[in-house]
C-alpha cells in the first residue's frame, strides 16, 4: 500500500501543485466519516431549581415549565366553560426525540416554595434529556346534551427513534427533591411533574364536572 501511493504522489509531482493538493483532500475526506462515528454521544449536566419562597401567596392560575437539559417538551392546559352549552375540552399531543448522555440531572423545589397559593397550581420541572410532561385541568358544566371532555390518558407518549443513555457514569447522580415545607398550606388544584434523568413521561389530569345549572 506504501508503495502504491509512493508512486502516485511522484506522479502528481510532475504535474501541477494542484492536483497534488486535490489528492490530500480526497484522503482527509474519506477518513473523516471514520472519524465521527467513533464520537460518543455528548454528555452533559442538568440542574433545574425553584428557590425557596417562589411564588409563596400567589392565587389564581399559576403555571410553571422549567426545563434544564435537551429536547424537553412540558405543557400546561386549563380549561374553564361555564355556559348554557356547558362544553370543556382539553387535548395535548407531545413527542420529541434527542441523542445524549446524562451525566448529572438534578431538579430541586426549595423550602416554602407555592406555600399559601391558591387556585390552579400547575408545575413541570425536568433535567436531563427528552423528558415529556403535562398538566390539564378540565371544568365545565354540562347538560344531558353536553359533556365534559379531556384527553386523560397519558397521551405524552414515549419519544420514538430516540437515542439516549439513562445510566450515570461512575459518581454520576440522578435526583428529584421536594423541600418539606414546599406547597405547605397551598389549596385549590395543586399538580406537580419532576423529572431528573432522561425519557422520563408523567403527566396530571384533573377533570370536574358539576351538574347543569351549578355555579363555582
Amino acid at each position: 500500500m506504501n508503495a502504491v501511493l509512493n508512486a502516485l504522489l511522484r506522479q502528481a509531482g510532475k504535474h501541477s501543485p494542484a492536483k497534488y493538493t486535490c489528492l490530500s483532500a480526497f484522503f482527509l475526506c474519506v477518513a473523516m466519516p471514520a472519524l465521527g462515528q467513533a464520537l460518543p454521544a455528548p454528555a452533559m449536566s442538568a440542574d433545574a431549581s425553584v428557590s425557596a419562597g417562589a411564588l409563596a401567596g400567589a392565587t389564581g392560575v399559576i403555571a410553571i415549565n422549567e426545563a434544564a437539559g435537551v429536547a424537553n417538551a412540558q405543557s400546561n392546559a386549563t380549561v374553564i366553560a361555564v355556559n348554557t352549552a356547558g362544553l370543556a375540552a382539553s387535548g395535548i399531543d407531545q413527542s420529541t426525540r434527542a441523542k445524549g448522555h446524562v451525566s448529572i440531572a438534578r431538579a430541586t423545589i426549595g423550602a416554602n416554595a407555592f406555600s399559601y397559593g391558591a387556585g390552579v397550581i400547575s408545575v413541570n420541572q425536568a433535567a436531563g434529556i427528552a423528558n415529556l410532561q403535562r398538566n390539564s385541568v378540565v371544568l365545565g358544566t354540562a347538560s344531558a346534551q353536553a359533556q365534559a371532555l379531556t384527553d386523560s390518558e397519558l397521551s405524552a407518549v414515549a419519544p420514538r427513534n430516540q437515542r439516549f443513555d439513562n445510566r450515570t457514569d461512575r459518581g454520576g447522580l440522578r435526583e428529584a427533591s421536594i423541600a418539606d415545607d414546599a406547597f405547605q398550606h397551598a389549596s385549590g388544584i395543586v399538580q406537580v411533574n419532576q423529572s431528573a434523568g432522561a425519557g422520563n413521561t408523567t403527566a396530571n389530569s384533573f377533570v370536574l364536572r358539576p351538574p347543569a345549572g351549578t355555579l363555582f
